[in-house]
Order: C-alpha cells, then structure tokens, then sequence
C-alpha cells in the first residue's frame, strides 16, 4: 500500500537484447546494440570490448566486410550466448525474494571463494580472442 503513496518510487525492466544477427548490409552492431547481457550478468563491459576488439580486428584482416562481419559473429557468438545465460540463472542470486535467499546470498559475497562456479569461469575464460597484432 505504501508503494502507492511513495514520491520516490523507480521502476525499470531487465532486459537483454538477442538479435538473429549483428550486421545488415555495410552496418554491423557491436556491444549492447547487438547483445546486451543485462546487468544481472555482470558481463556487459567485458562483452562489449570483446566484441569490440574482434570486429576491428576481423575488419583490419579482411578486404570484404561481409566476410569480417561473418567472422566477428561465427567467432563472437558463443561467448556471448554464453554470457547473457549468466542473466536468467543468476537472477535470484542478484534479486533475491526471499529473506532466507538474501541471507544466503549475503553469506556467500562474504566468501568470494564460493562464487567460482564452473559457469562463471566458462563465461569468463570461455573464448580465446584472435591475435590480431600482426595487422598493425
């Protein structure tokens, strides 16, 4: 009852963004404009540099555009899928709804230690970005 009186009151969606593909033509979308993780993730930043750092990366080893386009989503792709999942099996981790899962969540920020699952080390280490140094 009191949300309905409050002055103060903010509300907002979590959302991500998955898009069929990231380029159309001669335009091709980079970080959250083609894969937004949500900030559930905790991934957006690391993402988006990634995808950044690849897409220049393909561009500078290709004539074609279309070819980098390709080769920036074919190599891109699956660390992204990878990252946004971290989104929708964290969510209660994050937004905890009960008090016993706040406490429990409390407890484990306390260890940092537990937080290590295999998912967060797959999404973390889960590609390998191409050497593009040569280029330069």
């Amino acid at each position: 009852m009191r949300m309905r009186e409050a002055d103060d009151l903010f509300f907002d969606v979590v959302s991500q963004i998955h898009m069929p593909a990231w380029s159309s033509g001669r335009v091709a979308l980079a970080g959250d404009a083609a894969h937004a993780t949500s900030f559930l993730s905790g991934q957006g930043s690391r993402v988006s540099l990634v995808g950044a750092y690849v897409l220049a990366g393909e561009l500078a080893a290709r004539a074609d555009h279309t070819e980098a386009f390709t080769a920036y989503e074919r190599i891109t792709r699956g660390f992204v899928e990878t990252n946004q999942a971290l989104a929708t099996t964290g969510g209660t981790f994050v937004t905890p709804t009960t008090q016993e899962m706040l406490d429990a969540r409390n407890a484990a920020l306390r260890d940092a230690a537990s937080l290590t699952g295999d998912e967060g080390r797959a999404a973390h280490t889960g590609l390998v970005v191409p050497d593009y140094r040569h280029l330069g």
